[in-house]
């Protein structure tokens, strides 16, 4: 059989490990299924060198702990790249920031078969981002609005604390969120503050543009870190003459946010501490669809407007019946049918509004995203022949 046109394009694997040893087999095992090793880098400096330098990564293994130092600033700039990574290391999933969570963990010592597997599932989470954006709106473009505004995105990592838009300031720059949240914050003029709204992968930031106003009266902070696709406020509102659709869902979510808002205000009224408390994990969960929450108890003082035993108590409760489990820094959602029980008809109304303006879910679970990203790269372990051959 001829194999010319089967065998896959040479994929290029940039290995960022401080064990010679290590990387050696790494860059070995790398080389028996066909893939073309970058590095090993052992240090963050020459890992950002190679990215820089390289003209193809498809994917990237990375050791955490680098001679003391932490890998997170390559694994910044993979994302910032959209370049899926794995990590390979003893350390648990503790130590890593909130925005890496969810990335795969491929335990040492290496086994082959795990690190195939490993790249195997980096290849299927291309494909499954292949359907469109991580932002939801971004992901209902057509593919002629996509081309106009894509080249005007920039990637951009959202720091927890991260101030996006400060209270009475003129607007400069737009957010398409992909992952993490952001939080509309009111301040009183005596300093007193409360989360009035939040923002995730389903909207977007700068409401109100859209109707001449370019100044906001909330504070936009980064809580959850994350992610997101950002543009100047004067090539977006340019773009939205030009791309009807991209000006209409714009539209639609801060009117949706508008509702949002005018919810919490409901939910802090005439809501126990414990209804609201399971109301904004669950506006979390629908944001992240990571069921590990990453909260400490100042930022859910912060975001209820109560103090931090009022907090304390509310998750006793929750974990009383089941519904999370609550350990340092982090909220496990164990049942999120019972929260929205709990939550007592406080959430709901805005996320049904939501999809009634938009079109699709606040979850995304039937968006249909329409644009296309290069074709995932093709990893598979070697073909072993019949034994006693070679």
């Amino acid at each position: 059989m001829n194999t010319t046109f089967d065998k896959p394009r040479e994929r290029v694997v940039l290995v960022v490990e401080d064990d010679y040893v290590l990387a050696s087999d790494l860059a070995s095992n790398l080389s028996e299924i066909g893939a073309k090793v970058v590095g090993p880098a052992p240090n963050v400096e020459q890992a950002l060198k190679y990215i820089d330098d390289s003209s193809q990564i498809d994917v990237a293994i990375l050791d955490i702990n680098l001679a003391g130092t932490m890998v997170f600033p390559v694994a910044d700039e993979l994302s910032k790249r959209n370049i899926p990574f794995f990590f390979a290391t003893g350390y648990s999933r503790d130590v890593v920031p909130p925005r890496f969570a969810d990335r795969i963990f491929v335990e040492k010592p290496l086994d082959k078969s795990a690190v195939y597997d490993a790249l195997s599932d980096c290849r299927r989470s291309i494909e499954k981002a292949a359907g469109g954006q991580k932002n939801l709106i971004l992901s209902m473009l057509s593919r002629r609005e996509s081309e106009i505004i894509g080249p005007h995105l920039k990637p951009v990592v959202l720091i927890q604390g991260e101030i996006l838009e400060q209270q009475f300031a003129e607007i400069t720059t737009v957010s398409f969120i992909e992952t993490g949240v952001v939080s509309l914050v009111a301040t009183s003029l005596d300093g007193r503050q409360v989360e009035a709204g939040l923002i995730g992968r389903e909207g977007v930031t700068g409401a109100g543009l859209l109707e001449g106003d370019w100044r906001t009266p909330y504070n936009l902070m980064v809580q959850i870190e994350g992610a997101a696709q950002c543009i100047d406020v004067d090539s977006f509102l340019r773009l939205t003459r030009r791309a009807p659709q991209l000006r209409s869902l714009s539209h639609s979510f801060s009117r949706a946010l508008g509702i949002q808002i005018s919810y919490t205000a409901l939910a802090n009224g005439r809501y126990s501490i414990e209804q609201r408390l399971a109301r904004s994990l669950l506006m979390l969960l629908d944001r992240t669809d990571n069921p590990v929450l990453h909260l400490t108890h100042e930022y859910m003082s912060f975001m209820l407007g109560v103090r931090r035993s009022g907090v304390t108590g509310a998750l006793h409760v929750l974990e009383g019946e089941k519904l999370i489990r609550s350990v340092r820094g982090k909220v496990v959602i164990v049942d999120r049918a019972g929260l929205i029980l709990k939550a007592h008809g406080s959430y709901g109304i805005p996320e049904a509004e939501y999809e009634r303006l938009m079109g699709f879910p606040l979850n995304g679970t039937r968006s249909a995203g329409k644009n296309t990203v290069n074709q995932a790269p093709d990893f598979a372990p070697p073909i072993r022949g019949p034994k006693g051959r070679h």
